[in-house]
């Protein structure tokens, strides 16, 4: 569902359909004035460099775990899985990593773990009991009911109790999404902080060329930020 949202929305196609809107309706003599900015514009939006730039406000408005954090509870929510050719559901690569560093984090800190995805593909189980595959953890709940991020925050309900003044939830997921899931734990009561992994951009000239990676930073970056107005014009994030 996920991906054919992403289609939906493909960054360059808004610039492509102007300059064919331009290319059709503008006069001849404005068509290399109008057909010039909007090429421009198109190969900026396909480079690295503004796909960093997109994103920075997304992750740069948390709260970053440091080793002083009184930890409540370690959350990790899914991110997608998929069927094989035996019919057989995995993980994605994107919800692997975030359970595996979920995990470690959990064992680091002898803290519970949640990992929260309920059924979001028809005819499959829970993303949350798949998740079960690569966990060894012994102190792990699942949340196999949660089918997005707003019901994780609503749900965790069933997994806190006796919160102390001070401890918090681990939040452990992709950079784009923390700020939402932060969000919505600060809407619903909950002092969170989340897990950043220290991955500095290196601007170099490789940074001002178009790339198939940009593009999908691009699409994830705008997917979260629909996200987020979604989110709250529907007053599930309070500001």
């Amino acid at each position: 569902m996920k991906a054919i949202f992403f289609n939906i929305i493909y960054f360059p196609l808004p610039f492509l359909w102007l300059l064919i809107l331009v290319l059709i309706f503008f006069k001849k003599e404005k068509l290399y004035f109008y057909t010039k900015w909007i090429c421009i514009f198109l190969y900026i939006s396909l480079t690295p460099l503004f796909a960093y730039f997109l994103e920075f406000p997304l992750k740069s408005s948390m709260k970053s775990y440091s080793e002083n954090d009184n930890i409540k509870l370690v959350l990790v929510p899914t991110a997608g899985i998929y069927q094989d050719s035996q019919m057989k559901w995995h993980l994605s690569s994107n919800t692997t990593l975030r359970v595996s560093k979920a995990e470690e984090l959990a064992r680091l800190l002898n803290k519970p773990l949640l990992v929260s995805g309920g059924i979001i593909n028809e005819n499959s189980i829970s993303e949350a009991e798949i998740a079960k595959q690569i966990i060894s953890y012994n102190n792990t709940f699942y949340d196999i009911k949660s089918k997005n991020s707003y019901e994780t925050a609503l749900n965790i309900k069933n997994y806190i109790h006796d919160t102390r003044l001070n401890e918090k939830v681990l939040i452990v997921t992709s950079p784009k999404h923390s700020l939402r899931m932060s969000l919505l734990l600060d809407s619903y009561g909950y002092e969170n902080v989340v897990y950043i992994k220290n991955d500095n951009y290196i601007f170099n000239f490789f940074s001002l060329l178009p790339n198939a990676r940009s593009i999908n930073s691009v699409n994830a970056s705008i997917y979260e930020y629909l996200a987020l107005v979604k989110y709250i014009s529907m007053s599930y994030i309070k500001l």
